[in-house]
């Protein structure tokens, strides 16, 4: 059995599970959120167990990451680094274990400390006296970090043409559980949910009443973390034409949002060539926003007042988005915040890069080619602009 499967399945148990009085109709079942509920990574363990680690409760820690994926000409990745940055208040020793497929750490920009390294792991100790940053500068291991990130990027080419599909991949396939709820409380739980996630906080621990038997769905939910996401493509300049001259290089820019009701793929559609732009692609989990709108009304309140609304069908909405948000939630932790109460925070950046040479013989072949990717383009079903594009990371 897979460890998603296996987790899932335990995390319906539990769910299932959940305590009700001898003898009483009504049953309390646990809503996903604020503890993962979609159990897959991340964030990234190594030998698939959790990384050991010991904070003083007296401390909080809070991780800002940015995870930088350099991709190939053919959407591979070629290398990730992650950057890590941990900030502890409070007062106390600390002894970190960060677990993940780590080729090399060292300290980075701003750290109070020197970070050690071990086979699959980053390793802080000391004391914080009030505040202590902890920032790791680490190179992962492609082929073993890759599969857990949020975006794949697939490119085809022909003979006058060039598209480019960006893909969410943090879809996974989870048990849900059903039941006879009451429309009168799930409408105030979605309008609960809805306003937390508007607020981008974690969800706080709710609960649903179910009226009889809890069962399992008969098809598995379909989970997806939404993201946000906003690309820049940067044309060099190009021969203008066999007179001579040359055509000045532009960039576009796109913006839009994978998932929350909206489409998990953007096509980018290209016409002609011309030069090897560069990418630019920066991924962020995002809240709900249009999964969460009531039909016709202010709120889920009102509209279950106004018209009958199937229990079923409020109920599966609420596991469904709140599953939603959760996997947002773990995508806020590509490695590991040592405090479970903390806040992470995570943007994933992609960026061309030359395609690996390969040797043919000891001696380097002359002439090699730097690939890059090569897109002329018109860009379909999103927000499209010429321009450039500044993407700040935002240490907030």
């Amino acid at each position: 059995m897979s460890l998603r499967r296996s987790l899932g399945l335990a995390g319906a148990a539990a769910v299932l599970a959940a305590p009700a009085p001898a003898g009483a109709a009504v049953q309390q079942v646990l809503l996903p959120g604020p503890t993962p509920y979609p159990t897959q990574s991340p964030p990234l363990v190594a030998g698939g167990a959790p990384a050991p680690a010991s904070l003083s409760f007296a401390i909080r820690g809070r991780a800002l990451e940015r995870v930088v994926a350099a991709v190939g000409p053919n959407g591979k990745l070629v290398s990730l680094r992650v950057l890590h940055r941990l900030v502890l208040r409070g007062k106390g020793d600390y002894l970190i274990v960060i677990g993940g497929p780590v080729e090399d750490v060292r300290a980075g920009a701003g750290s109070d400390s020197q970070p050690g390294l071990r086979t699959n792991q980053i390793l802080w100790s000391g004391f914080s006296a009030g505040k202590k940053v902890l920032a790791a500068d680490a190179q992962l291991r492609p082929r073993e970090a890759g599969p857990f990130l949020p975006l794949r990027l697939h490119p085809v080419r022909g003979s006058n043409s060039y598209s480019l599909t960006i893909t969410n991949a943090t879809t996974v396939s989870q048990i849900a559980y059903a039941g006879e709820g009451f429309p009168r409380q799930l409408a105030g739980l979605l309008d609960q949910t809805r306003r937390e996630s508007l607020a981008g906080g974690r969800l706080s621990t709710a609960y649903a009443s179910v009226d009889g038997l809890v069962r399992v769905r008969k098809d598995a939910a379909r989970t997806s973390a939404p993201l946000r996401i906003q690309g820049s493509l940067r044309f060099p300049a190009a021969p203008k034409s066999a007179r001579g001259g040359t055509v000045r290089g532009k960039t576009v820019s796109f913006s839009t949002v994978l998932g929350d009701n909206s489409p998990l793929s953007l096509r980018v559609g290209v016409r002609g060539g011309g030069g090897a732009p560069r990418l630019h692609v920066v991924a962020r989990p995002t809240n709900l926003v249009r999964a969460l709108v009531p039909p016709d009304a202010p709120s889920w309140a009102v509209a279950v007042r106004r018209r009958a609304i199937p229990a079923e069908v409020l109920l599966r909405r609420l596991v469904d988005t709140r599953m939603q948000l959760v996997r947002s939630d773990q995508y806020q932790a590509f490695l590991s915040n040592p405090d479970p109460q903390g806040t992470n925070r995570t943007v994933y950046v992609y960026e061309s890069a030359a395609a690996p040479r390969h040797r043919a013989a000891p001696a380097r072949e002359p002439g090699s080619s730097d690939g890059g990717l090569v897109l002329a383009l018109a860009i379909a079903g999103s927000v499209l602009g010429a321009g450039g594009l500044l993407v700040l990371w935002a240490h907030s």
